[in-house]
């Protein structure tokens, strides 16, 4: 499988020269050599592939061979997601690239352990796009500043399907949803803290529509749900 590197911008010509911290990884990192195939995006879908064709101090030269681009799904796969503890974030932001989100947007639960602090936004768009080379794709989720469910109550409408992944739900997330639900703008999953949602943000997403679902049996962990229920959720809309 080709390795994927991040660029600011693809352009139109027959050649790109890469440079940067992408370069040094490349040359320096992953000891890549002329003749080389690679892949190179902008992180919004458009992308080219081609071979190294020169590798210089700080940079390298790519002889284009092919262009496409990757749609961003529709409808939006958004997750809210409660604050994990320091040393599972990096997993949490992961296992959601892989799982295909798009818009991934911290929230400070409750129950929460982690605190938010100001360097985490861009701690967890680096995670995001680390997770977007490994599982070559070329749409970097976008990594939102931190929420409230007062927020979450203005913004997600009608247009939104919204399920709260909780253990105590008593209906499966199959039942809630169906490939009827390409119809909604975005498909927005809720996932709560290690210590679960408390009573009062259950009752709060309930009032505004939410629809609290499970996933089975098992209780996932916080950094792991989100994977599952995108995952279940692509499977019901027949995306996979």
């Amino acid at each position: 499988m080709l390795s994927l590197f991040f660029v600011p911008e693809i352009s139109d010509a027959s050649t790109m020269v890469v440079e940067g911290d992408e370069a040094h990884h490349a040359i320096k990192v992953m000891r890549m050599e002329v003749g080389e195939e690679l892949q190179l995006s902008d992180g919004r879908g458009n992308w080219v592939q081609g071979s190294i064709t020169g590798i210089h101090k700080n940079s390298f030269t790519v002889s284009i061979s092919n262009r496409g681009h990757t749609d961003r799904s529709h409808p939006e796969m958004v997750v809210v997601q409660a604050l994990t503890k320091s040393d599972r974030a990096k997993e949490t932001i992961e296992l959601l690239v892989e799982g295909g989100v798009d818009r991934i947007i911290p929230w400070q639960s409750d129950h929460c352990i982690a605190k938010w602090k100001e360097d985490m936004h861009g701690k967890w768009e680096s995670a995001a796009i680390a997770s977007c080379k490994q599982s070559r794709r070329h749409t970097i989720p976008i990594i939102e500043q931190p929420t409230s469910l007062a927020k979450i109550r203005e913004r997600f409408t009608s247009h939104s399907l919204l399920l709260v992944l909780h253990e105590s739900a008593q209906q499966k997330l199959s039942v809630v949803v169906s490939p009827s639900a390409i119809s909604f703008e975005e498909i927005v999953l809720v996932i709560g803290p290690e210590g679960g949602l408390s009573t009062d943000e259950l009752r709060e997403l309930e009032a505004i529509g939410g629809k609290v679902v499970r996933l089975g049996t098992p209780v996932l962990r916080s950094a792991h749900a989100g994977l599952a229920g995108l995952a279940a959720v692509a499977a019901l809309i027949k995306h996979w």
